[in-house]
């Protein structure tokens, strides 16, 4: 098994495939086996090293031969890294943690209305449109160490999605049929590309696309209602789900 990393163009072939497999057997690979190493196989990859108890530092998109071991029972992992996997499948989803402080402040309002003065935007510290801010403080809240005010990060949702393209600042998109609740959900109300506004999937999507997620600066005014809601939605208004990966 030679070393599998992310090039331009990307690898290939029966090793690649070999690779996908092992990740599927153990339940990483969801997606289809085709050879090729790609974005979602080398997101596999190191969704595979941290349930496995690598640590932090090794927690790479590079499938090697010893992990390949490691998956196939070839080879069994260290004390240190069972040890280090029974914390972290102990230790609570982060999005799940986030949807849970989220509800709690469903009803809250802007006061005065239509001033955009919400608890939330005050302690971001900027005074403006923030179904960011409120996002970015329900995960900041429940431990998410990429989520950080000061460092000026997420208050404007195209950022949000630029960071989660590039697979940065611990974000990732994640397909449709992949999400869970406690996922980001970024809405594009024109369909022009844009990202306008953002909340946090509560449900699965059944299968017309409809969901629910709850929302913060909503309301009549679908992106600067005023207000934190459970709102029904459609996979039609969105441009991208996107998974918190700490």
């Amino acid at each position: 098994m030679r070393t599998l990393s992310l090039t331009s163009p990307p690898m290939k072939g029966k090793e690649v495939k070999d690779a996908q497999r092992a990740l599927k057997e153990y339940g990483a690979w969801t997606g289809k086996i085709d050879g090729v190493y790609g974005e979602f196989t080398a997101r596999a990859t190191a969704q595979a090293k941290y349930r496995l108890g690598y640590a932090d530092k090794h927690l790479n998109r590079v499938y090697g031969p010893d992990l390949h071991k490691f998956l196939t029972g070839q080879a069994k992992p260290t004390l240190l890294m069972q040890r280090r996997a029974k914390k972290r499948a102990e230790k609570k989803d982060v999005g799940e943690a986030a949807l849970g402080i989220a509800l709690q402040y469903e009803g809250v309002k802007e006061d005065p209305p239509n001033s955009n003065r919400v608890m939330f935007s005050e302690w971001y510290g900027m005074i403006g449109p923030w179904c960011a801010m409120y996002v970015t403080y329900c995960f900041t809240k429940a431990g998410a160490k990429h989520f950080n005010k000061n460092a000026a990060r997420w208050a404007y949702c195209p950022y949000m999605l630029n960071d989660a393209r590039a697979q940065r600042h611990g974000l990732t998109v994640v397909p449709a049929d992949k999400t869970r609740p406690g996922d980001i959900v970024l809405f594009d109300w024109a369909r022009d590309g844009v990202a306008d506004h953002v909340g946090i999937l509560m449900s699965s999507i059944n299968k017309a696309g409809g969901f629910t997620s709850i929302e913060g600066n909503t309301g009549a005014n679908n992106s600067d209602g005023g207000m934190v809601m459970i709102r029904g939605r459609n996979t039609k208004q969105v441009i991208a789900f996107i998974r918190v990966w700490e």
